[in-house]
């Protein structure tokens, strides 16, 4: 987090960890509840803080709420990952934001801030903000995964980036959905598949085996374009 007074507990020895444990609290009430029908008694009750506590570094429910949902956007790279490529880094990102077992709470925390998002407006800006900074990150891992040749050097990085957000999402979606391990399996091969596509620079292929002409993956615009 960017402050340390208001929308975080400080820097203090183990104040993170207790950060972290009522951002999950907040997941799981959210999940459970809506944004509008969980209480700050209740996440404090669950996080065994007192309401005042949570009053007093992050103001009310609202500024809690968009705490948490930045905090996710900030997870860091798994550290097996770290001096990885930028490719490699870029998958770790996403098999681990959409596929991981224990983000299923944040992805329920995450549809009800969405639908709340709908009716209030600095909420929506809030998501809409975090969101873009997302892809921009994505697009730069992108970028340097091009130069370091793993990617297409004509692939659009900045429309790629955008395409592979909205595409793990909708993964996010179809598992809360449909929830069983089958369907996790199922969503790991097509994030799979995705990326390969990326890598070798080929649309999906039809039923009948052939290249799908009506989907291709983002290009650079030529000089003579």
């Amino acid at each position: 987090m960017a402050k340390t007074a208001k929308g975080a507990l400080g820097k203090r020895p183990g104040r993170a960890i207790r950060q972290q444990e009522l951002l999950g609290t907040v997941y799981r009430v959210v999940s459970e509840f809506g944004i509008d029908g969980a209480s700050m008694r209740q996440i404090a009750t669950r996080a065994k803080v007192s309401t005042g506590t949570i009053n007093y570094h992050f103001g009310n429910k609202e500024k809690l709420v968009m705490a948490a949902l930045q905090a996710a956007y900030q997870l860091p790279v798994p550290d097996d990952h770290i001096d990885h490529s930028p490719l490699a880094r870029l998958k770790a990102f996403a098999f681990r934001y959409i596929l991981h077992e224990p983000n299923d709470r944040f992805w329920r925390f995450w549809m009800n801030y969405t639908v709340s998002g709908s009716r209030d407006p600095e909420l929506r800006r809030h998501q809409s903000t975090w969101s873009r900074k997302q892809m921009s990150f994505w697009g730069k891992l992108m970028r340097d995964a091009i130069q370091a040749g793993e990617l297409p050097p004509d692939l659009d990085d900045a429309d790629a980036a955008e395409q592979l957000w909205i595409f793990t999402h909708g993964l996010m979606i179809r598992q809360i959905l449909q929830p069983e391990p089958k369907s996790q399996a199922h969503c790991r091969k097509l994030l799979e598949q995705h990326f390969k596509r990326l890598e070798t620079g080929m649309p999906a292929k039809s039923k009948n085996g052939k290249l799908n002409e009506t989907e291709d993956l983002p290009r650079r615009r030529s000089n003579a374009a």
